[in-house]
């Protein structure tokens, strides 16, 4: 019940209503003492604790509405509810009961009534323990087991299924566009995660020398606890991104994540290539994703139609960008490591990893076939911190929160 309520402030959230995390832990903790069966008990006792402004309670009605599906029928209908099968095996039991005693005894004297009376007691309470049973499970029906119509309504929560749709085939536009506002929310959550871890960490050790100094001014008494203020580094990030026509599909996807995420970095740089780098940090700024994409089809620089050569654009790297890298740089390279049978240099890379802090390799191909034909993949995993598969929106996420921990 707990990850349906976290759902269901999930969805007041994206309609625009504040919750904090408090009342959220308020709301779980009314769960224990509420009946979860009468459903305008439980209504109300959420929206008291969730709900601040009279404003917000039509937005909540709604929600509520729409989240908790079902209503329980009236406890006088409750007999109506009942199945089929459930009231004719009563009925053919009493049938049979009274039928075998009369083949028995002729016909039925007081105490075979009073018999009768018992058994049809007997029923009656094993259907009302029935309805209860049947209560039950309308309750749970009511505490929001959604189909799966209904849990991928736009706007409301995203279908957890697109974390699994596979970005290195070709997707229509529409699609496209559903999971670029995907990997946007998804950035935000990290972004928001690692702000929040920030915040947490802001302060550090308990500064004793300034607490009692602080402490004369209330006769000794240490009111005020000073902490030590602890400095929180910054790394830089670098990204170098195979966009040959082989991984683009992917690759529009990770300069999304990027894009999105490139503030939490004290700086962040963005290099292209399929045959030769090319910088594109500066279209970062100020531009829509959108404006992105269009820059950089229109980039005479970037051959999309060459064949890709990892070992070169590793070198040109290597030869012209090597000064600005430092032991605070998270170094993070996308390709398939398919070098067409070039020579792959993989020395450059040795090279890299002595001068940046982190790297990371993303593939978008699927792992079994790395290593095969012209791949190079175990060529270049010995100098890579991490290697990982990168081809659906579950493992962009796991990647962003590689990259804001490092």
């Amino acid at each position: 019940m707990i990850c349906r309520l976290v759902e269901f402030v999930r969805m007041l959230r994206q309609s625009g209503i504040r919750i904090s995390m408090a009342e959220t832990l308020d709301a779980a903790e009314m769960l224990r003492h509420t009946p979860l069966i009468e459903r305008h008990t439980f209504k109300t006792s959420l929206r008291t604790t969730l709900i601040k402004s009279n404003e917000d309670i039509p937005t909540f009605e709604e929600a509520f509405e729409q989240f908790f599906l079902v209503e329980i029928e009236d406890q006088n209908n409750d007999s109506d509810n009942l199945p089929n099968d459930i009231d004719q095996s009563s009925e053919d039991h009493t049938d049979s009961k009274n039928h075998s005693e009369n083949d028995e005894n002729g016909t039925p004297d007081n105490e075979d009534k009073q018999n009768d009376t018992s058994t049809n007691e007997e029923t009656s309470d094993s259907q009302e323990s029935e309805d209860d049973v049947l209560k039950k499970i309308l309750a749970r029906i009511n505490l929001g087991e959604q189909t799966s119509e209904n849990a991928t309504e736009p706007g409301v929560q995203r279908d957890k299924s697109s974390d699994t749709i596979d970005l290195y085939q070709e997707l229509p536009s529409g699609e496209i566009e559903n999971l670029y506002d995907a990997v946007e929310d998804l950035a935000r959550n990290l972004v928001t995660r690692k702000s929040l871890r920030f915040k947490k960490s802001g302060h550090g050790r308990v500064d004793i020398k300034k607490t009692i100094q602080r402490s004369f001014r209330t006769g000794n008494l240490p009111f005020h606890i000073i902490h030590k203020h602890q400095k929180i580094k910054k790394n830089e990030l670098v990204v170098l991104c195979d966009v040959s026509g082989s991984v683009w599909e992917v690759a529009r996807f990770f300069i999304k994540l990027v894009h999105e995420m490139q503030s939490q970095f004290r700086r962040a740089r963005s290099f292209l290539f399929v045959d030769r780098i090319t910088e594109v940090t500066d279209n970062f700024d100020h531009n829509t994703f959108e404006e992105i994409v269009e820059n950089f089809k229109n980039d005479h620089t970037l051959n999309f139609f060459g064949l890709s050569d990892f070992g070169r654009a590793f070198y040109q790297f290597y030869d012209e960008y090597l000064p600005s890298l430092s032991k605070n740089t998270v170094l993070v390279i996308l390709g398939d490591a398919r070098t067409n049978w070039f020579d792959p240099q993989d020395w450059v890379l040795d090279e890299l990893q002595n001068r940046v802090h982190k790297m990371i390799w993303l593939n978008p191909e699927p792992q079994q076939y790395w290593n095969t034909d012209d791949s190079v993949m175990s060529t270049y995993h010995p100098y890579c911190d991490h290697v990982l598969e990168c081809r659906n929106l579950g493992q962009l996420k796991e990647i962003g929160e590689l990259i804001l921990r490092t």
